[in-house]
């Protein structure tokens, strides 16, 4: 049988799992042929790693509290009871023992697991049967994957010139529309937005259908045209008749202003109903038509007349373009038009995702589950889960709201093959914690899986183990308040009686009751500000606050804020930290607001041999004055592998002895290891990578002693914390951003060609074939922020305080709905407490903490004294392997630079070995590659490269439009030409080689120049020439 347990918030549901994983292990003793052990026939599943490892601690605690004191074990008197007697005390407790010995004996069944991680298992098992390489590499960063086909699609249009000509023009096009709309100039970036759709189920599931109608490269101008024809006929309909008023009102004098403007609006306006007001009242009332005050009745009658034969009949057929579907059509064909294009290049998209993911033998965590759903394929017993069905007997799966329709479409097959054996199986989940939509989750899988198994029995779980009974039962009055509120006003505003019906569902007051279960002093805290300083009253009352708190002999960290974004965290840790307050927080102290991190990023951004002013004015800021010798060291890091310069810089200005820095610079240096670890990496796409994620980063936090913990409400679901404020309790309840998408599956002719649609979700959707769509939107982000509510306010245990920032003038978010609704409960402070007490109630105390708290230090072990596999640099260059090649061309590299003409070579060539850059035995190497390069260029009649004719820019930096840097080896110009040299001391040619020069060349034309580029192999002995 399945058993679903609605669980709300703290009513007990990791014991409850825990109960049930111990009784199905009791109840499964019964031999069978493999002598797998009890716990090897059970996979329990969560949803995050943390709830994982907590499961599995606890059950093996209560199996040995059960194993050696079954009396006091809770989970023991429990089982008995559910049991109908059948087992005693004696019994459990010889059962616990060997089944805690059997599990540790064999921890590796011991199935407790994350339901990715279940399927990636899956997926490992029978990589092969999915024709996977056995050695392929889990992705787990999607929107790095998305950004890295973007940028190779942009680099082979750049540099391919067989690339596919249909999709640049859709780029083009794409360009075009957004000059047009005077919106963002920057394609690669908009795409890579637009891109990030690709993570969506619903996309998933159809892309193979829009694959196959994308095959026809000409299908979507042909459909984008049809579009635009629909748009065109409509606009020009709605102009000829408008036009046909105007010339018609020209001839009196004395009609309504109203009506005069509005013939004057453009089509558009007319076809999106925004004259529809003034139009329709006129119809139902044609007296509107002239202005009374400045007209005589004799005028009146005269245009009365007049609008009755010949304005009447025009203004009937305006009204039709609203009955006959011809705005319907335009809105909808308006609304598919602006994403048509980015469509068409998401394709390109997905297929350069494809041919990289095989190239390099990865698979990304976000396919993972339509891979196995495209297996499985709808059949009833899919070859991947015949084998595992004789494995797993139960199924147990928590958090079940938090399941997407392809997980779920994955697992059911298991769970059915388990029903029909008779086996046990288990869900948990809550429909008011559903707050990760935008993870794909679906709440109302747990709404349709008692349809789905009918066997199954739903219960209940009506007791709060977490919270004191005041908080309890004001945080029921404030949700069933604010949700019946706005479930109202979605059946109101879109005319609807039924549009509240979801909302009722997940707070059904009959579901949602509770009753407290520990008798213990709480404290409930509502206050409100308004004002433009609405925020900085917060803060101010935030601090008073903690000072009272503090006042009572309260440790901080059993204070945690809750926050609705992230910025609002990074705004509390600052001002708290300001106030001298420790503070822990994941989402609020980024690695890169540390002036030391400020610091070395600056320095990895320096070229050449002298420091750049702005950064030597840093370095004395925050450091130090500069000796001359810690100058050469700093500019000598540049040579070294990223990761090493790092280590170098921090250990030559000292960075790691400021105060609090350790966390930043342990934190930074993990950024980078986890950066270079799979990829070949160098300054310039760090930094690269730095702008666009890595700076966003955040320091990874655990307990600390006496800190304010701040987080988000999505990263505390699952958690709860002695005193809990949520200081800005003002997030709208529906928002739609510049970039939000929608998916639509049009219906109707000709929208339908296309399996799948983008629209943004605006307004004008109401109007459109897309109106279910829109509304369902609404609905759906409505529920995302009540859920988020429920899930914030339920997190404390003894204390809650809620701030909310209102403007009476505006209306849309929940602190003002709130502040609607309560209002009449509020006293003069717009404050509403319960108890209505100055001083709450004393907090229990905390047992004795004996944890040892290590402050965080940074540990650095100099370069030269690491494990060494050659004794002397001279070896780099006396053996013929790739890392020798590459010692040498770096010093090659370095030694170019600081040659202009030939009579520069032996000068520049001293001052490295006086620097200690180069050694005798290296400079005796590097004369002999040298003296080969200088014969090569003069056989190939390019000696006047280097005979002092030219501008020479040797290892410059080129600033790109997006604000990237291109370094070409050496550009020479003379008058308005420039040469572009790029020197390679390899023997390999690859293509790479041929874009990196057209890029440099391409930069150099758009500044002006006509260019030549030329890549001098010198192990090869030839100079390839260039052309764009």
């Amino acid at each position: 049988m399945l058993s679903i347990y609605n669980a709300s918030a703290g009513s007990g549901k990791t014991f409850t799992l825990t109960r049930e994983y111990l009784r199905l292990l009791l109840q499964d003793q019964q031999p069978i042929s493999d002598k797998r052990l009890p716990h090897s026939r059970i996979l329990a599943v969560t949803f995050t790693k943390k709830a994982t490892a907590e499961m599995k601690e606890r059950i093996l605690k209560e199996l040995y509290i059960m194993a050696t004191d079954p009396a006091n074990s809770d989970h023991a008197q429990s089982i008995i009871q559910l049991s109908g007697n059948q087992y005693n005390i004696s019994a459990i407790q010889q059962q616990a023992l060997n089944l805690l010995v059997g599990i540790l004996q064999d921890y590796s069944r011991f199935s407790v697991s994350t339901i990715d991680g279940f399927f990636q298992q899956i997926i490992r098992t029978f990589a092969k049967d999915l024709d996977l390489s056995a050695t392929y590499d889990l992705s787990l960063d999607g929107e790095e994957m998305i950004q890295e086909a973007v940028d190779d699609i942009f680099k082979r249009i750049r540099t391919d010139e067989t690339a596919d000509k249909e999709l640049i023009n859709w780029i083009i096009d794409f360009i075009q529309k957004n000059i047009n709309e005077d919106s963002k100039w920057n394609p690669n970036e908009s795409i890579k937005l637009f891109s990030r759709q690709l993570l969506q189920e619903q996309l998933m599931r159809r892309m193979n259908d829009l694959q196959k109608v994308f095959e026809d490269k000409n299908f979507i101008r042909t459909y984008r045209t049809k579009l635009q024809q629909i748009c065109n006929h409509s606009e020009q309909r709605v102009d000829q008749l408008l036009q046909q008023v105007a010339d018609i009102f020209a001839t009196e004098q004395g009609w309504n202003k109203d009506i005069c403007s509005a013939i004057h609006k453009s089509p558009e306006i007319w076809l999106r109903g925004e004259q529809g007001k003034t139009f329709f009242s006129i119809i139902d009332n044609p007296e509107k038509v002239f202005t009374k005050s400045k007209t005589t009745q004799a005028q009146q009658q005269i245009l009365l007349g007049i609008y009755h034969q010949q304005v009447e009949p025009i203004f009937m057929q305006l009204a039709q373009i609203y009955t006959d579907a011809t705005s319907q059509n335009y809105l909808t064909a308006k609304e598919i038009l602006p994403h048509l294009y980015t469509l068409g290049i998401l394709q390109d998209v997905q297929k350069q995702i494809e041919t990289t993911n095989r190239n390099v033998g990865r698979l990304p965590i976000s396919s993972i589950n339509h891979l196995i759903n495209q297996v499985i394929d709808n059949q009833d017993s899919p070859f991947i889960y015949e084998r595992i069905g004789q494995y797993f007997h139960h199924y147990m799966i928590d958090e079940f709201q938090d399941t997407s329709a392809l997980q779920w479409d994955n697992f059911a097959p298991l769970i059915h093959e388990a029903e029909s054996n008779r086996h046990d199986n288990l869900i948990v989940g809550d429909v008011k914690q559903s707050i990760y939509r935008f993870r794909n989750s679906d709440w109302r899988l747990l709404k349709q899986v008692a349809e789905q198994f009918h066997h199954s029995k739903v219960f209940h779980m009506p007791n709060n183990w977490r919270t004191a009974p005041i908080i309890v039962q004001e945080n029921e009055k404030l949700i069933q308040t604010i949700s019946t509120h706005i479930a109202t006003q979605l059946c109101n505003k879109y005319a609807q009686s039924n549009l509240g019906e979801d909302i009722s569902y997940i707070f059904d007051p009959n579901t949602m009751h509770q009753k407290a279960a520990k008798q213990v002093p709480g404290y409930f805290h509502l206050q409100f500000f308004e004002g433009n300083d609405a925020d900085e009253q917060t803060l101010n009352m935030l601090h008073l606050q903690l000072q009272s708190i503090q006042q009572e002999d309260i440790d901080l960290q059993r204070v945690t804020l809750l926050v609705r974004y992230t910025s609002q965290a990074k705004l509390l840790a600052q001002y708290l930290v300001n106030k001298g307050y420790c503070v822990q927080s994941s989402e609020g102290l980024q690695v890169s607001a540390h002036p030391a991190i400020q610091l070395l990023i600056n320095l990895l951004q320096q070229e050449g041999e002298t420091i750049e002013p702005i950064h030597e004015a840093y370095i004395k800021r925050h450091v130090g004055e500069l000796t001359e010798e810690k100058k050469q060291s700093i500019i000598h890091t540049q040579q070294l592998p990223l990761y090493e310069q790092v280590q170098q810089l921090i250990n030559l200005l000292q960075l790691s002895e400021q105060h609090d820095v350790a966390p930043y610079l342990t934190s930074f240096l993990d950024i980078i290891y986890q950066f270079t670890k799979n990829r070949v990496a160098n300054r310039k796409t760090f930094l690269q990578y730095w702008e666009r994620r890595g700076k966003n980063k955040t320091i990874p936090s655990s307990p600390a002693a006496n800190a304010i913990q701040i987080m988000t409400i999505h990263s505390s679901k699952g958690l709860e914390f002695d005193i809990v404020f949520i200081p800005f309790f003002n997030w709208e309840i529906t928002k739609t951003r510049p970039n939000d998408i929608i998916w639509c599956e049009p219906q109707t002719e000709p929208f339908n060609q296309l399996p799948l649609v983008a629209v943004h979700p605006s307004k004008a959707l109401l109007q459109s074939h897309f109106k279910n769509e829109y509304i369902q939107e609404q609905i759906a982000q409505s529920i995302d922020n009540l859920n988020l509510t429920y899930v914030a306010i339920t997190r404390p245990k003894y204390r809650l305080y809620i701030y909310g920032q209102i403007n009476r003038k505006t209306t849309g978010s929940i602190g003002a709905e709130l502040f609607t609704l309560y209002k009449h409960m509020l006293n003069d402070q717009l404050t509403y407490s319960v108890p209505q007490t100055e001083f709450p109630a004393p907090l229990p105390t905390l047992d004795a903490d004996t944890t040892n708290t290590i402050p965080a230090s940074y540990v650095y072990e100099p370069i030269d004294s690491r494990l060494t596999l050659r004794s002397r640099a001279e070896d780099d260059f006396t053996q013929d392997t790739p890392l020798a090649i590459v010692n040498l061309g770096i010093l090659m590299h370095l030694w170019l630079s600081h040659i202009n003409t030939w009579q520069d070579a032996e000068p520049a060539l001293a001052r490295l070995m006086r620097e200690g850059q180069v050694t005798e035995q290296q400079a005796i190497e590097l004369r002999e590659e040298f003296t080969k390069l200088q014969t090569l260029i003069e056989r190939e009649n390019h000696n006047e490269w280097f005979t002092g004719q030219y501008t020479i820019l040797s290892e410059r930096n080129i600033l790109t439009p997006s604000g990237n840097t291109q370094r070409p080896d050496r550009v020479m110009i003379k008058d308005n030409h420039a040469i572009v040299i790029d020197y390679k001391f390899g023997h390999e040619q690859p293509k790479s080689h041929l874009e990196q020069v057209r890029d440099y060349m391409l930069l150099l034309q758009q500044m002006g120049y006509t260019t030549e580029g030329y890549i001098i192999y010198n192990a090869l002995q030839t100079i390839q020439s260039i052309s764009i």
